[in-house]
This record gives structure tokens, C-alpha cells and sequence, in this order.
């Protein structure tokens, strides 16, 4: 029970919030140029959200360029790294390493722990992605204790983003830790990073902050414990307009509540996936969401809302096949 490219998601914003800390006030040129980066940096965001890489790529690709007219360390590490989100969520992860090795060496130029702190979990991103849990585990570790530093030492601008470091730091190392078997440590990281999201109302983040800790709880056999991370996790990215994220909130409160022997509850939460993943056209949350409801419809009683929603996947599955070039059943 993850959500799609769950790890990667919290990075967002927190890589353009280290390209506006503080220092004294530069010229008006350079503070155009840097609200430029910024702005552009927002679009890729924007891009990122919706699954469509390589716009989000070029936006921050432009980011950068302004960062760089005006030699703005901290903004040419955060371009670097939201380049390096974008190639590692396209599958891309020898360039996602050279992206977040770019990031890290402007981030040290700069002398910004939050810098290098987002530069380091983004290389733990990568090792996770290729396996390599526990070498994962140690740059989350050190991001950690990078994003601390930095929160004791800098200037409240800077500490606010040193803040939203730490809070990634430590849901990707809890996420990490529960896929080694550290199920408490990572339910207490995940608490961790989630006070600090809602303190700062970061809605996106706290989301995934949510939805990890269902995953972890659920594993630890507290399904109804877990119910109520999810739901919270739906409530943070209602809030946020998360509209990719929330088809998996609601399956994710539905299985859990089928879990807890809540079939009604379930076949409302089903629903609710069903037709927010046809709102967004997210088809592999519209096959789970069918599938399920076709098996719990005898349970309840449902015979007519489970033949309709069969025949539904019978279209899903004679689309798909036309679109790889295979016959129609």
C-alpha cells in the first residue's frame, strides 16, 4: 500500500523554498532574476504533479538558467535537484544521480545545510530506487542531521527551509526503515516529519507523510490505527488539491476499513477512488477500484452495481488492448 512514486513526492516545494532564503538583499536585478527562478520553478512543480516529466523538466531547466545569470548558489542547487525529481520519477536514474551530484557540490559552494540536505536525500533516493536500502538509509540519515544543523545555525528565512529538509529526511528514511523491518522507528520519523508539515501547513507533504504511516501501521497489524492515517492523508490533500494523490487515499481507506470487516464503509471509499480516477484519468486506480468493487458487490448484495461495474472493466480491458495493438475479446 504505497502511493505511486510516494518517496519522491515530498520534494516539490521544498527545493524552490531553499532558493528564496535570506542573506542581505541583492540588487534589483538579481531579485528579479531569482523571483524568475522561482516562478519557473512553480510551473515544473505544477508539471510534476500531473506525471508529464518532461515539461517539469524544461521549466526547471529555465529555473536554472536564471539562477545561473546571477550566480545564485542556492537557487542553481535547488534547479539542480528538482531536475534530478523529475529524470529519477522518468525512470532516469543515472541522470537523477548527476543532477543531485551537481546539486550538492553548488549546494556546498553556498554553505547551505538545507541545500545540501535536499542534494543528499535526493542521492538516497536514488540508491532506494536501485535496491540499495540500507546505503538509502544512510544518506536519509545524514540528510537528517545535515537539516538539524542547519536548523540551529542559520537565519529564520534559512531555518524555514532547513525545517521542510528535515521533514523530507526523515519520511524518506522512515520509508526506508519499514521496508528493512524498522516498523517503530519509522512510525516514529513519520510522526516526526508530520508535526512538522502541519505546523507549517505544507498539505502536500503531510499527506504522503500520512499515507506512508498507514502503510507502516497496517503492517504492523493496527489496521484501525492505520484507517485513520489515511483518512487523514485524504484530508491533507483535499486540502492541498492533491487531485493525484487522492484516488489512492481513498483505496487505501477502503482496504483497510474491508480489513476491519467495514464492507459498507468500503464500498463507499471504492466508489469515491473509482470516480477520482476517472477524473484524472489515472487508469491503474481505476482498474483496483473496479476489481474491487466486482468482488465485494455479492457481499452486499449488489448484483446490479457489480455487472455494471464488470462491464466497465471489460471496456478497460478492450481499450488497453486496442491501444498495444492486440485483438478485442
Amino acid at each position: 500500500m504505497r502511493r505511486p512514486r510516494g518517496l519522491f513526492a515530498v520534494f516539490a516545494a521544498a527545493v524552490a523554498l531553499v532558493s528564496c532564503s535570506s542573506a542581505p538583499k541583492p540588487p534589483d536585478g538579481v531579485f528579479d532574476e531569482r523571483n524568475k527562478a522561482a516562478e519557473l520553478a512553480k510551473m515544473g512543480d505544477s508539471f510534476m504533479a500531473k506525471g508529464q516529466y518532461a515539461s517539469a523538466l524544461q521549466y526547471y531547466e529555465d529555473a536554472l538558467k536564471s539562477g545561473s545569470s546571477v550566480d545564485d548558489l542556492e537557487g542553481v542547487a535547488a534547479s539542480h535537484a528538482s531536475m534530478g525529481r523529475a529524470y529519477l520519477a522518468a525512470g532516469e536514474a543515472d541522470a537523477a544521480k548527476a543532477e543531485y551530484e551537481a546539486s550538492l557540490d553548488y549546494a556546498s559552494m553556498a554553505g547551505s545545510g538545507a541545500a545540501r540536505a535536499i542534494a543528499t536525500a535526493g542521492l538516497g533516493e536514488v540508491a532506494y530506487a536501485a535496491g540499495a536500502k540500507e546505503a538509502a538509509l544512510a544518506s536519509f540519515e545524514e540528510a537528517t542531521a545535515l537539516a538539524g544543523a542547519a536548523i540551529a545555525d542559520k537565519a529564520k528565512a534559512e531555518k524555514a527551509a532547513a525545517e521542510k529538509a528535515l521533514a523530507i529526511a526523515l519520511h524518506d528514511g522512515a520509508v526506508a526503515k519499514a521496508a528493512l523491518g524498522r516498523r517503530p522507528e519509522a512510525i516514529a520519523d513519520l510522526q516526526r516529519a508530520q508535526a512538522i508539515n502541519l505546523e507549517a501547513k505544507r498539505w502536500t507533504e503531510l499527506g504522503a507523510n500520512r499515507y506512508a504511516l498507514a502503510s507502516v501501521l497496517s503492517d504492523e497489524g493496527r489496521p484501525a490505527d492505520a484507517l485513520a492515517a489515511a483518512l487523514g492523508a485524504l484530508d491533507a490533500d483535499k486540502r492541498a488539491e492533491n487531485a493525484r494523490a487522492v484516488p489512492g487515499d481513498l483505496a487505501a481507506a477502503a482496504s483497510l476499513s474491508a480489513k476491519l470487516e467495514k464492507d459498507a464503509e468500503a464500498w463507499d471509499y471504492w466508489r469515491r477512488s473509482f470516480d477520482s480516477a476517472m477524473s484524472v484519468d489515472d487508469a491503474v486506480s481505476v482498474r483496483k477500484a473496479l476489481n474491487a468493487l466486482i468482488a465485494l458487490a455479492p457481499k452486499l448484495r449488489k448484483d446490479a452495481e457489480g455487472t455494471r461495474y464488470a462491464a466497465l472493466l471489460a471496456k478497460l480491458d478492450a481499450a488497453e488492448g486496442k491501444a498495444r495493438g492486440a485483438p478485442s475479446p
